[in-house]
């Protein structure tokens, strides 16, 4: 893979992390505004709550997971970017990307403990 396709894939990547993050936030929003609903969780926020919780859809819902899609945009790109490598065959970039990708993961589940 060349590297001016392989900016424009991960260009795509970001785009497109960024572009639903933000129509997620702009419909929570929406909600927010529509339904008058403010209310808001007490404890911890999980992510099987943002997905499934209870009532679904309520406007927190919505903006939460906008705000996930938005911090998981990085590491996604990160792993656009192995597979980019992989396709190119390019195994020192995957060994250093990969690394990087594990660092990424590894951390955001040591911080959920």
């Amino acid at each position: 893979m060349s590297v001016r396709r392989l900016e424009a894939f991960v260009s795509g990547v970001l785009r497109m992390g960024v572009a639903v993050s933000g129509t997620l936030i702009l419909s929570g929003m929406a909600l927010l505004l529509w339904s008058g609903d403010v209310s808001c969780p007490y404890g911890v926020l999980s992510v099987g709550w943002v997905l499934w919780g209870d009532p679904f859809l309520q406007p927190s819902h919505v903006l939460f997971l906008g705000f996930l899609v938005l911090i998981a945009t990085p590491v996604i790109r990160v792993a656009a970017s192995v597979a980019a490598y992989v396709m190119g065959r390019d195994w020192v970039y995957v060994a250093i990307t990969g690394f990087v990708l594990v660092v990424l993961v590894s951390g955001m589940f040591m911080g959920l403990g």
